[in-house]
């Protein structure tokens, strides 16, 4: 009984001298993970040496390492590794602490981890690594430090979503370089087909559409709907990013899985520079759709008067 006394008095004057209350199990983990959080390496090893275990969870399946690497906080982060924390342990959502530090661009913590071993091609509840992770959010440096451990430039999620396309739809050129020169494959294309050059020409991010195709991008290729990078910039009203398209050599008369040829859908949404785009681009004027109508059909029936004229001016016919 004086024994166990004895050692229920140092913990409590522990926790005195700490600044908190004497505390129940899961209490002691919340002040683990606090003090991890905002660096407190005092309390993080008081804590750890009165027999706190370092590899506890809270309600989210998050551990103290997890938080130190969400905030960066190194010296803390060396601290649990030392005491045995698990590395490669995972929350409730199928996360680990590298994909904490990799989703802050925490690139100091992303390092160490990595030295310490931390598994980068482990994979979340979505399929995303920290790779994905770090390119979904820009974050380009973090992004060439996991390439350079040998993490696959080519990484996708269950979708079939690659880095690739999640950097050409934010228009993240130094991420997009980063993956291109670990031989990311621009052919590549998700569950319905989509490219990430289609991805960027739908976004209307002309620059990044210029240099994929600059890098060996197939300026044609289709999706399952045989939607080209061109058919998805007109479609989404994207004017730039379809004058790098055509120039690059892109199909101005590609016709979707319906039969409706892409000067059809310009015209369907109004889009008179766009017409005038194709028209200057040996688009065929008489080209009918699947029912039998042409491009001037179209603007009639949208009441699009300019397009009308501009069509008939060009010699386009009912």
């Amino acid at each position: 009984m004086r024994l166990m006394h004895k050692h229920g008095l140092l913990a409590f004057c522990l926790c005195t001298l700490l600044g908190i209350m004497p505390a129940m199990a899961g209490e002691e983990v919340a002040y683990l993970m606090t003090a991890a959080a905002r660096g407190d390496l005092a309390t993080v090893q008081a804590l750890l040496d009165s027999g706190a275990n370092v590899n506890s969870k809270d309600a989210e399946g998050v551990t103290a390492l997890m938080y130190a690497a969400r905030k960066d906080q190194i010296e803390v982060l060396n601290a649990l590794l030392a005491k045995g924390a698990d590395i490669q342990a995972k929350d409730g959502q199928g996360w680990t602490a590298l994909m904490f530090a990799a989703k802050r661009n925490h690139v100091a913590s992303v390092k160490r981890l990595l030295e310490k071993g931390a598994d980068a091609k482990v994979r979340d509840a979505s399929g995303w690594s920290a790779l994905g992770i770090a390119a979904i959010e820009g974050h380009a440096q973090t992004v060439a430090l996991l390439l350079e451990h040998g993490l696959d430039a080519n990484s996708r999620s269950d979708r079939g979503t690659t880095v690739l396309m999640y950097a050409a739809k934010s228009a993240d050129l130094p991420t997009i370089k980063h993956l291109l020169d670990h031989q990311a494959n621009l052919a590549l294309s998700d569950e319905q087909g989509v490219t990430a050059l289609m991805t960027a020409a739908r976004e209307g991010h002309a620059a990044v559409v210029s240099l994929l195709i600059e890098r060996g991008a197939t300026v044609n290729q289709k999706d399952l709907a045989k939607w080209t990078a061109l058919t998805w910039a007109v479609k989404k009203s994207k004017v730039a990013a379809a004058k790098a398209l055509i120039e690059a050599g892109a199909d101005v008369n590609n016709l979707d899985a319906e039969g409706t040829p892409i000067l059809h859908i310009a015209v369907s949404n109004g889009q008179l520079e766009t017409v005038k785009l194709l028209l200057a681009h040996q688009v065929k004027l008489k080209a009918k759709d699947q029912y039998g109508l042409t491009a001037l059909v179209y603007a009639l029936k949208g009441q699009h008067t300019d397009i009308a004229n501009l069509l008939k001016a060009a010699g386009g016919s009912y």
